[in-house]
This record gives C-alpha cells, structure tokens and sequence, in this order.
C-alpha cells in the first residue's frame, strides 16, 4: 500500500544558495508548487535547479527576475524529484526572498 505524504517547506532564499529538499529514501516527490515572494521594492533573480545524486545539475531557472513587492512560481506544472535528488535554490541577495515549497512525498 503507498504513503502519501504532504509537507511544506518555508525557508528564506540566501545569496550563498541552499539545497532547500532533497528527496527521502524510498519515495518520490512530487513539486506542487514552489512560491517564491520578493518582500522589497526592488527587483531581485532567483536561479533554481535540481541537483542529482551523482552531483549532476539540471537548470530550472537562472537569474530570473521577482519583481519588487510580487511573487512567482519557480515550478510550472508539477515536477518529479526521484529519491535522493535536491532542489537547490539562491538569489542575488540574502535578504529579499523567502520561498514556499509544497510536496507530496510518495513511497515507493
């Protein structure tokens, strides 16, 4: 019988970049949604990609611009992590963006 799990994710995004989930063992994730919101005026890019297990990347986003006092969705669509796959997620600056991310974990 499969396990769902959901689980939310809530993180400021640094300059340094964070892996901010990586896929548990035994499950698969599913990316709803991944929420990022620009709390300042200015205009603030955000890069977002998926980082293999054999330490491969793969680009979601590369600089891509939050405008001032908005948001967007870094994920379009729902996207697949396999177990042991991370999202990892940096911004120009330390102190602009904050990131939602929603996950459904299901076992494998």
């Amino acid at each position: 019988m499969a396990v769902n799990v959901f689980r939310n994710v809530a993180t400021d995004i640094t300059a340094g970049g964070l892996s901010v989930y990586t896929a548990p063992a035994g499950y698969s994730a599913i990316i709803l949604a991944a929420q990022i919101s620009n709390t300042t005026s200015s205009t603030v890019s955000v890069s977002l990609q998926v980082l293999n297990d054999d330490s491969t990347s793969t680009a979601l986003l590369t600089d891509f611009d939050v405008p001032g006092n908005d948001a967007v969705n870094g994920v379009v669509g729902k996207l697949i992590l396999e177990t042991g796959q991370s999202l990892l997620i940096s911004a120009a600056d330390s102190t602009s963006l904050k990131l939602v991310l929603s996950v459904l974990e299901s076992q494998n």
